[in-house]
């Protein structure tokens, strides 16, 4: 009797490459912050800035626990060798974001005003950006807003949405989309942005908006 070697109709291949596809690596980090009600969804390719070095980018003690001093902390970079200095430095050639939510200090709560989520970071305001100019060492110029919002999402939240742009240090234009809420009593500053250049924003800007869409607070369940 002959033997018939069995082969793989091209069905069967097709169908083989789908269920490896459906089993391959997930298309986001979420990135979660349960107790705070926080969350954050990421390109899966988008790796994790190491936590020290995040820490010591923003003048913190590295020796101090976040969780010590009220503060959730978390940063991604798209680009191949992860770096705080795509968050703070004078360029990002890929997206980079910061996420985190702090607890505020009762004498500072009053502080609270848009003007001071806008500033959270960088000068956005006029007075903040007045203020800027007036400075012999200022490292931020060329300042453009591209758009500005108030939110008001319910759930004892309030916010601002600004995305603008700054050179820094005298590098190429980066583009910064920044959300900024606080809660009813001011208690919690949550920030969100996430920075490229000018021609990555404006290459990967459907994936970025994205991202700053997902970025999601709730304070009440």
């Amino acid at each position: 009797m002959a033997f018939r070697t069995w082969r793989p109709t091209r069905g069967i291949w097709a169908l083989a490459v789908l269920l490896l596809v459906a089993c391959g690596a997930p298309e986001y980090t979420y990135v979660t912050n349960s107790a705070d009600r926080t969350y954050l969804r990421i390109p899966s390719s988008w790796q994790p800035i190491d936590e020290r070095a995040l820490v010591v980018a923003v003048g913190l003690d590295p020796a101090v626990e976040n969780e010590d001093r009220g503060l959730w902390l978390e940063a991604y970079d798209a680009d191949a060798a992860p770096s705080p200095d795509h968050l703070f430095g004078q360029h990002a050639a890929a997206p980079a974001v910061l996420v985190s939510v702090q607890d505020v200090a009762p004498a500072r709560r009053g502080q609270l005003s848009l003007d001071a989520l806008r500033d959270a970071f960088f000068p956005v305001s006029p007075t903040a950006r007045e203020q800027l100019a007036a400075s012999p060492f200022a490292m931020l110029s060329d300042f453009a807003l591209v758009a500005d919002e108030v939110l008001t999402p319910g759930n004892g939240i309030r916010g601002v949405h600004s995305v603008f742009r700054y050179r820094m240090g005298g590098g190429p234009l980066q583009m910064i989309n920044q959300t900024s809420y606080t809660n009813d009593d001011a208690s919690k500053l949550y920030l969100f942005y996430v920075r490229c250049s000018t021609e990555c924003y404006q290459q990967r800007q459907k994936e970025i908006e994205n991202v700053v869409s997902s970025f999601t607070v709730r304070e009440k369940p």
